[in-house]
Formats: C-alpha cells, structure tokens, sequence
C-alpha cells in the first residue's frame, strides 16, 4: 500500500472554511451541513481506496478546515477497512519535524504561521499571523511545553493575540487536542519531516515555458524562479514566489493577472509534487480546466484504458454509514489488496462495480461536477536520467546534476516525463478523456520509477 498526498485538500480547505462561517463570514459555526461532511468523507474514502491511505503534510491537517470538522474518534469507525489490518489505525499518515505533532503544532503558533483555514475573515486571519509574530519565542514555548502541555500552552498563545473569541478559541484548541491524542495513542501514524525533493519534481514536471506565459511580468517571475533567485538555503521558496505574484494579481492587466495564476498553480503542484517524491506516496494533482496543463494532460489519453465508475461516486462513498462503509470494503478487500499491491486494473473495476451495486444515484445538492482520476506512473525522463539519480535541491542543483541545457529541456516539456496508466472515468458513455468537460485529478505513482506497474 502506499498513501496518497492530494493537494485537493488544499482547495478543500478554502471550501470547508467559508461553509464554516455564517451569510456574511463573521460567526463562525460548529458543524458542517450533512452534506458537506460526506463530500469531506468520500473524498477521504476515495483516497483510502486509491492507495490504502492518505498522506498529509502538517499544515493540511493542523491548518485544515476539513480535519477540524472531521474528529479522529469518528474517523476510525468511518474511515479504517477492518478486513485489512484490523481497523485499529487511522489509514492516514502525518508528516512533522522529528515525529513530533505537538512540538510542530506549537512551533507554528511560536513563529507566526498564517492559520488561513479559520471560520473568521481574510483579514482577522492575517491579524492573527501578526499577533503571534509580534509575541514569537520559539525558544521559550519549547521550554514552556512541558509544564503546560501542547493544549494549555497552545490556548495561551492564541489567547495572549485577543484575536479570537473565546469559544472559537476553545473549539480550534480541542479539535486539535483530538488529534495529537489519536498520535499519542498511536491511532494516528506520525513520521518525520522529509526534505522536500524539488529536483525530482522537475525532472518529472517542469515548470510553463515562457512562450505559454502571456505579459512580460509573468515572464520575469518565471526567469526568478527558475534561474534559482527566490530560492532559500538552495531550495525554491514558496512564499518568496507568492510575495513576487501579488502584484501581478492585484495589476489591471488581464494578462499578466492570468500568468500569475498559471505561476501560482505551477509552483503549487511542483511544490506538491516534491513532497510526495521525498515520502514516496502517490500524488494526486487537481487539474486546472484551463490553460496549456489540460492540453498537454489530455495529449496521450488515446491510448489510456479507462475503469468505468459510477456517476457521482465520491459522494456515494461519502453517504455510506459506518456500518454501510465496513459491508462494502470486507466484500471488496480481495480486489482492494490486488489494486494495491499489483495494479490490477480489473480489481479496480470489481471496486467500482461494487459500489454501483451498493448505492444510488444521490440527490442533488451542491457542486455537479462529475471526478475523473488519472492514475500515472513516473518513468525515464528524457535523456535517459532517472529521478532517483537527482534527489535533492532545487532548479539551480537539478541543472548542476543533469547538465547544461537541462532548464531548456524542462521548459520545453521534459519529453512526457509522465506516463498515464489508468483514467477512472465516471460519466457514464465517457470512454476517453478527451470526451470529458468536468474536473479530473492526476495522481501519481512515484514508487514504480522507471519499471511497469
């Protein structure tokens, strides 16, 4: 099995944050509606059965809406396949510094790190970031974490700020509780932080080329970013790039405002992509609908088999009852273990098969888009290197390592470092992509470099 990094949690976020807050974004709620929380589930479910389990980075779930919705108790019932490995653990795995949830969770509220996923405005979110920059001790929080434990000491500092009200203050406090407890206990796997392997991500998806790019300006961010200008300790650095996009974003120029979202999504998914090399998970990529990216995904689908799953099947997934989600993973555990650990195509289908089985059409309710998932491997980039010969280090290192000339083989599209081996299509009579108008994902498949699956 290997867990899946998705970066729709991302957007998932940003989603479940704003149907957090009441009709004008100022107070915020406890809950989600129903069907928020099984859009939440089945995308988890979805991701579960892709992989096995899910892979999360820090921030996505100690700075995810999603997960402070969704408690770790409830989870386990909701979420674990009992008919492979007991159903005793949570099948999501967390990376932080050293193993160490709690020390992360308070070295993020000692430094000044932007919690954007709170059910409060853009602007009291910012407020925040500054009040616990302005009292930021890290060095003094560490000393002051035994004595107060994470809980009482992470309630102090969010209270020392006066930014947030008291029982939203209590609320972020005890959902995080929850989950440093299911960590302790162990019902929740933490693995140490690893460095993120951004010449890997380059080799495997290159950044635009500047003849995709539109205005001077978002040619001039993209030379800075890939000559190795806002690179940090040697390592491209997210929010220097973010700080050189702002303006464009905020400019009048059509242009230059579309290149620097097509920047921001680029980076996003190399940013992404580099943490999943480096803790060896599947990748999964939401698709932008526009742009060069489509195109260039949507190229070699032709050729792509296609596994037929039924309308809507995230949110099938995501209505199922506990008892419902345990029925349908004993039945499918036989064709889960062979998806798994062989790549069988047809197991995959049994998978789907049987939840169109199980399940009806729901109702409808809120976004209609229809998910297709593109299942890929990573294989030999282009000149025959490897991404494991190449770990480590930025666009500057990469271009050390494979030569002269290497940023012009990225620019120009790295030789389809990429190779599809399965679209699960779930429009019915859709049997290629390229028929296909709604969302997809892209996930990838780093541990079978080089090698067939």
């Amino acid at each position: 099995m290997t867990a899946v990094l998705s970066t729709e949690w991302d957007s998932v976020r940003q989603r479940t944050r704003l149907s957090a807050q009441a009709p004008g974004g100022t107070a915020p709620t406890e809950r989600l509606t129903e069907f928020g929380r099984a859009e939440l589930l089945g995308r988890l479910r979805w991701e579960v059965i892709q992989g096995g389990s899910l892979f999360l980075t820090y921030p996505q779930l100690l700075d995810g809406a999603a997960f402070a919705v969704l408690r770790p108790a409830a989870l386990l019932d909701e979420l674990a396949i009992r008919a492979i490995g007991g159903g005793a653990v949570l099948p999501i795995r967390v990376n932080s510094r050293n193993a160490d949830l709690a020390g992360q969770l308070i070295a993020l509220l000692s430094t000044g790190f932007l919690f954007s996923s709170l059910p409060i405005p853009d602007e009291q979110c910012v407020r925040l970031q500054r009040e616990l920059a302005v009292r930021a001790d890290a060095e003094g929080a560490a000393a002051a974490l035994a004595a107060e434990g994470p809980a009482g000491l992470a309630d102090q500092l969010l209270a020392a700020t006066g930014v947030l009200d008291t029982p939203l203050r209590r609320r972020t406090v005890a959902r995080w509780s929850d989950w440093l407890e299911a960590a302790e206990r162990g019902v929740l796997e933490v693995s140490s932080l690893m460095p993120a392997d951004y010449a890997t991500a380059y080799v495997l998806g290159p950044p635009p080329r500047p003849e995709d790019l539109a205005s001077d300006e978002g040619r001039s961010v993209l030379a800075a970013w890939t000559s190795g200008e806002l690179d940090v300790k040697g390592l491209p650095n997210r929010s220097r790039l973010y700080e050189r996009l702002d303006p464009l974003l905020r400019s009048g120029d059509q242009a230059a405002q579309a290149d620097a979202r097509t920047l921001r999504e680029s980076f996003d998914e190399t940013y992404y992509r580099a943490i999943a090399a480096a803790e060896g998970c599947l990748l999964g990529l939401a698709s932008p609908r526009r742009g060069v990216r489509r195109r260039e995904a949507a190229t070699p689908v032709e050729q792509t088999p296609v596994v037929t799953y039924p309308t809507r099947f995230e949110l099938r997934l995501g209505l199922m009852s506990a008892a419902q989600w345990r029925r349908y993973t004993d039945d499918a555990a036989d064709a889960l273990t062979r998806w798994w650990h062989q790549r069988d195509l047809a197991a995959l289908q049994e998978v789907g098969d049987l939840l169109a089985e199980r399940t009806k059409e729901p109702p409808a309710g809120g976004v209609d888009d229809m998910s297709v998932t593109r299942l890929q491997r990573f294989v030999h980039n282009a000149r025959g290197v490897t991404a494991q010969m190449v770990a480590g280090g930025g666009m500057s290192l990469a271009t050390s390592l494979l030569g002269e000339g290497t940023q012009g083989a990225f620019a120009a599209g790295a030789g389809g470092a990429l190779a599809p081996v399965v679209v699960a299509a779930v429009a019915a009579g859709v049997t290629r992509l390229t028929g296909f108008r709604g969302r997809y994902d892209v996930i990838e498949l780093p541990g079978v470099l080089g090698r067939t699956v």
